[in-house]
């Protein structure tokens, strides 16, 4: 048995997510959880050096936005406890480059992704037969995020209103999330897309259940947790070539697409205004990923797999 202690457990927000699951199954495998005098103290992002345990910090992104003033103050305290720690575990080869990158420091670290419990898609539901839209359409999408600008939902919003993929529902998870960008401009969404209000997380694997392919074309995200979800169920990912997404994605569980130009490692980049993309190399790569087929098995996704890794990384 060994002890740990993560320093973020919020199972509402990305990274926490990721440490709430991570907790309960080391826990489920036999491990303590303690605040007091931890073997182990894993740290996401940030968090304070605990003398005498081995200090894991796993990292994400960081803060690069060639628009913000302020990334040399926000990275500061992450780059001194990337100094710092024991051992590094990165989400994405991606995110271990932009920090060596950034800092022109390597540090003893290990590439371990998100992960997910099996029990994730063992709750969907049949939600597709007798839903009154779902059945109009023989192919379905599903894009589901934190809605930000950067995630350019707009622009997968824009490729469903080609005729191209008149006949291909999308359905869109995130809520309130998405709620924002219907004031950055015409926002009128066509018939074949669903705007899904916020669902509780045991109803979501119903929904990417329900899908034939996942579109997730963020430039830069490391490892997004409701890819990890798709995946689990057995839908294929569309994603960008950028960043650290199509890592997640093999031969037989997704493709990427090239949207933008190559990223060079170590540049600032304007992060919430991404460059206009063309809407058909879009639509066309989407038609390619439904031709994937649904219900593949990725057990290197499960959260029991990701804790034994991380595991090894600890004392």
């Amino acid at each position: 048995m060994k002890s740990f202690f993560i320093n973020n457990t919020n199972p509402t927000i990305g990274p926490g997510i990721f440490g709430y699951r991570l907790g309960k199954e080391l826990s489920t495998q036999g491990n303590e959880f303690t605040t007091s005098s931890p073997d182990n103290n894993i740290c996401i992002i940030q968090g304070n050096y605990i003398e005498g345990a081995r200090n894991i910090l796993r990292l994400d992104g960081l803060y690069f936005d060639s628009e913000n003033p302020d990334c040399d103050t926000l990275n500061a305290p992450i780059f001194e406890c990337y100094k710092k720690f024991d051992h590094i575990v990165f989400q994405s080869k991606f995110s271990r480059n932009m920090y060596e990158a950034f800092t022109g420091v390597k540090r003893p670290n290990t590439i371990i992704n998100n992960g997910i419990s099996k029990s994730f898609k063992e709750g969907a539901i049949d939600i597709r037969t007798d839903h009154p839209l779902m059945k109009q359409f023989k192919k379905i999408c599903i894009a589901s995020a934190t809605w930000r600008r950067h995630k350019r939902l707009e622009e997968i919003i824009d490729a469903f209103r080609l005729p191209s993929l008149s006949d291909v529902l999308l359905i869109v998870l995130g809520g309130k999330d998405y709620e924002p960008l219907k004031n950055s401009r015409t926002f009128v969404p066509p018939s074949n897309v669903l705007l899904m209000p916020m669902l509780e997380l045991n109803e979501i694997a119903s929904w990417y259940c329900a899908a034939d392919a996942m579109i997730h074309i963020c430039m830069f995200d490391n490892c997004p947790n409701s890819v990890i979800e798709a995946l689990s169920c057995g839908v294929p990912v569309l994603t960008s070539h950028n960043g650290g997404t199509r890592e997640l994605i093999e031969r037989w569980s997704g493709l990427t697409i090239k949207l933008e130009d190559d990223y060079r490692t170590g540049e600032t980049y304007p992060y919430y205004s991404p460059p206009e993309i063309d809407i058909g190399n879009l639509s066309a790569g989407i038609l390619n990923v439904l031709k994937i087929g649904k219900g593949f098995k990725r057990p290197d996704l499960d959260i029991e797999n990701i804790a034994k890794r991380y595991l090894e990384v600890m004392k």
